[in-house]
């Protein structure tokens, strides 16, 4: 594969204005993949530990599978799936690589409701514990 190689344009493409459009080689792409995957499966196992919480942990594993499983349409959308070849592909790649954007949002959304409710759990626990559980305004009599 050379740096400079004929694009044969989609038919319906044929005649317009398209202008220049750069890949990422795939021996960038690639190996950044991998290691990114390999970080990925690093941070999966490390979530098994005992001091992470079992709510927390199902949510940030489910947001790692999802990213996982979008390191494929990505490296598909940024190296092999040429906009000007091959459209639907590429729309296929983006688009799907855009979903898990969006799903991985509304997994982070549900992970800090998870922390901001431990976290006002564990303060109610620090007031019991040193105010001997009398409640705030309560009249001594």
């Amino acid at each position: 594969m050379t740096g400079v190689e004929p694009v044969q344009v989609d038919p319906a493409l044929a005649g317009r204005e398209l202008g220049p459009w750069f890949m990422v080689p795939w021996w960038v792409s690639v190996p950044a993949a991998v290691a990114v995957g390999a970080l990925l499966v690093w941070y999966f196992v490390r979530l098994g530990r005992a001091d992470v919480p079992r709510g927390r942990r199902l949510v940030r594993r489910s947001s790692v599978v999802l990213a996982l499983l979008a390191i494929i349409p990505l490296v598909r959308a940024l190296t092999f799936a040429h906009p000007h070849e091959d459209r639907v592909a590429f729309a296929v790649a983006w688009s799907s690589v855009l979903l898990v954007i969006v799903l991985c949002f509304v997994l982070a959304i549900v992970d800090v409701i998870l922390v901001a409710h431990g976290g006002v759990r564990e303060l109610r626990a620090m007031r019991r514990a040193a105010f001997g559980g009398r409640r705030e305004g309560a009249q001594d009599g």
